[in-house]
C-alpha cells in the first residue's frame, strides 16, 4: 500500500468500503502516454530549460492552443512520472486527440516553440531535427 492509495481510501468512502469488505486496494495506473510526452522523454533533461513558449496544436496531438512557459511545465501537465488512482483523470486527457498516433520529430516540437536550443547544441546530444523517436505501444 502506497501513500496515494492511503490518500484515496481516506477521501473515497466507496474505496474504503471495498477495502474493508474485500481487501481490495484502489488501483494505480500510469498516465496514458502521448506522442508528445514520448518525444519529450528522449530529450536530455539538461536541455529542457532551453525550450520555451511551447504552444499546443493539433499537429502535436492536442485540441488546444495552450502555451507553456517551459518544457518542464509541459511535461508535468502531460502527466510525466505520475500515476492515477481509481478513475482519476488529468487535464491533458480532456484535450488530447485520442486518434493521434503519428510519431513526432524534434522538428515538430521546434515549430511550436518561441525559444529552442541551437542546432549546434542539438547535434552535441545527437538530436537531429528530422530524427524520429521510437514509438511506444
Amino acid at each position: 500500500m502506497n501513500q496515494q492509495q492511503i490518500k484515496e481510501l481516506t477521501r473515497n468512502p466507496n474505496a474504503l468500503l471495498r477495502f474493508h469488505m474485500y481487501g481490495e486496494l484502489p488501483r494505480c495506473t500510469n498516465t496514458p502516454a502521448t506522442p508528445l510526452r514520448d518525444l519529450i522523454e528522449i530529450i536530455p533533461k539538461r536541455l529542457w530549460r532551453e525550450f520555451a513558449g511551447i504552444t499546443l496544436s493539433p499537429e502535436l496531438g492536442f485540441k488546444s492552443k495552450a502555451t507553456f512557459h517551459s518544457l518542464t511545465q509541459l511535461y508535468q501537465w502531460l502527466g510525466g512520472n505520475k500515476t492515477l488512482i481509481g478513475n482519476q483523470t488529468l487535464p491533458y486527457m480532456t484535450w488530447r486527440a485520442t486518434q493521434f498516433r503519428r510519431q513526432l520529430t524534434l522538428e515538430d516540437l521546434l515549430a511550436h516553440c518561441t525559444k529552442s536550443p541551437s542546432q549546434q547544441v542539438l547535434s552535441l546530444y545527437n538530436l537531429n531535427k528530422g530524427a524520429r523517436h521510437n514509438e511506444h505501444n
